[in-house]
């Protein structure tokens, strides 16, 4: 994972999630304050987790925001999705990514 001294790099973000979630990494780095360090971007539980160092409220908002819109944005394609719980692994899909798999 490459790292720089504000953390996480942006390409290696959208490495550690789906296609479908590149907008809301994107959109999180345009918004980032330059002094808040990224520490960790993964699925968890089938939702998105962007992990900082300290920041701004509204940043911590904005991070809330994005990650309750992954539970219903397909993490493969970014199609409207839902949380699938009736496989081994948690994963938000929409319906063709879900048979695709």
């Amino acid at each position: 994972m490459k790292t720089t001294t504000n953390g996480l790099t942006r390409k290696a973000a959208l490495s550690c999630v789906g296609d479908g979630w590149a907008r809301f990494i994107n959109n999180l780095y345009d918004a980032k304050p330059n002094y808040v360090s990224v520490i960790q971007v993964k699925e968890k539980y089938g939702l998105l987790r962007f992990y900082v160092s300290s920041a701004p409220d509204w940043y911590f908002d904005l991070i809330d925001h994005y990650e309750q819109e992954s539970c219903k944005t397909c993490e493969v394609c970014g199609k409207p999705g839902r949380l699938r719980t009736d496989r081994m692994w948690l994963l938000t899909l929409c319906d063709k990514c879900n048979e695709e798999r």
